[in-house]
């Protein structure tokens, strides 16, 4: 199923599972008739996004018996209104119980125990519990409304089977024709254009800084007028833009190589991080997944500034370049699809061989060509552009 699909699916039953708990709670049902309702939903929403998990209802481990296990993921049913924030002892103990079931599960199964994750769910409270980088990290009890209930959902569908770090999948899921990089694309391009009306700004500079860098690889011209400007008008479209002028086609693409440095890093953080993180005591990549807006753009800064890798013992990054502007523009709809992102890089699993420089370079070079297609790509210069920031990596 094609991500935006996923998405929207996603959307609609998590609505539906608001509806049915607006139904159920007033009865003020026991745990196991509130595990029916719910376990029935979450089956069928399986069925309809295509994905083929083994459930196990009350499923045996050496340490209790899981309430619910979806492949990859367990969940703990308590009785609506247990579970309390701030956490009281019954919210501890559930949380208790999850790790356990998780440990149970990692040891039975023979699974890596970071491969697992855990919700608890009692109708008014959600809590989110993984083991990352060596140590627990629960997530304080969130009340349940559409949102939490789309991440859940996005929890279940990504757990039923991992998703391998390819460039097949990189291109699936992130290119140019999904509706999530629309988005971010589309609000990078609206803090760019707000951020150049302020002239002799820090983003006006870094803008023309590129601008002169990117003439130097080919003939800017050309590349943004003339001839090619049809044709690139009709590429662009398939991101859900109208570029009308050079000027604004120019912006798309400052825009377009931003989202490519921005994700390869983030990718890059996340390989590093679930390879090296315990073993290193790095930041871990799971720490954007809960960060608030300041919090975020802090990471993120530590990102492209290059102390992130530092972290991790690459001191070769090339630091500072012109791809970073969006912190100094940053906003509350950049911090959520900068959140959007990385929660949606954090479902890829990266192999061991992710560090081999050959099979990094055809990923990352097969990438390229979904985000920018060869015929306009006017010399191999424009390639290296796009790529040369990264082979510090």
């Amino acid at each position: 199923m094609e991500p935006e699909v996923r998405e929207k699916k996603i959307a609609e039953w998590s609505q539906k599972i608001c509806a049915e708990l607006q139904k159920v709670l007033p009865s003020k049902p026991n745990e196991a008739d509130f595990r029916r309702v719910i376990g029935r939903i979450l089956e069928d929403f399986c069925a309809e996004i295509g994905a083929t998990p083994i459930a196990h209802s009350e499923y045996t481990l050496a340490n209790g018996r899981a309430d619910a296990v979806f492949n990859r993921l367990v969940i703990e049913y308590e009785r609506p209104g247990v579970l309390k924030k701030p956490p009281d002892a019954a919210t501890c103990h559930s949380i208790q119980q999850v790790k356990g079931y998780l440990e149970g599960l990692a040891k039975k199964e023979r699974r890596e125990i970071g491969r697992l994750a855990g919700v608890v769910f009692d109708g008014y409270f959600l809590i989110f519990v993984r083991f990352v980088d060596g140590k627990w990290v629960e997530e304080p009890p969130t009340e349940v409304n559409e949102h939490s209930l789309q991440r859940f959902l996005t929890w279940l569908a990504a757990l039923s089977s991992g998703i391998a770090l390819t460039s097949e999948n990189l291109n699936r899921d992130f290119s140019i024709e999904q509706l999530r990089t629309q988005n971010i694309l589309r609000r990078l391009f609206q803090a760019l254009g707000a951020a150049l009306a302020q002239q002799g700004g820090l983003v006006s500079k870094l803008f023309e800084q590129w601008r002169i860098f990117f003439s130097e690889a080919i003939d800017y011209s050309e590349a943004f007028g003339g001839r090619k400007l049809e044709p690139l008008r009709k590429w662009v479209q398939k991101a859900g833009f109208e570029v009308k002028s050079p000027e604004e086609a120019e912006r798309f693409f400052f825009v377009l190589h931003t989202y490519f440095a921005l994700l390869v890093k983030l990718l890059a953080w996340l390989a590093l991080s679930r390879h090296l993180g315990v073993k290193l005591g790095a930041p871990s990549f799971a720490i954007l997944a809960t960060a608030d807006s300041e919090t975020l753009r802090r990471h993120l800064e530590d990102m492209e500034s290059g102390g992130i890798f530092r972290a991790y013992g690459i001191t070769n990054l090339l630091e500072g370049d012109f791809f970073s502007w969006y912190l100094s523009a940053w906003n509350e709809k950049l911090r959520t699809l900068s959140a959007s992102s990385s929660s949606a890089s954090t479902s890829m699993t990266p192999p061991p061989s992710a560090f081999c420089p050959k099979r990094r370079a055809t990923c990352s070079k097969s990438s390229i060509t979904t985000f920018c297609p060869a015929r306009f790509a006017t010399t191999s210069a424009s390639i290296t552009l796009l790529t040369g920031w990264h082979k510090g990596c």
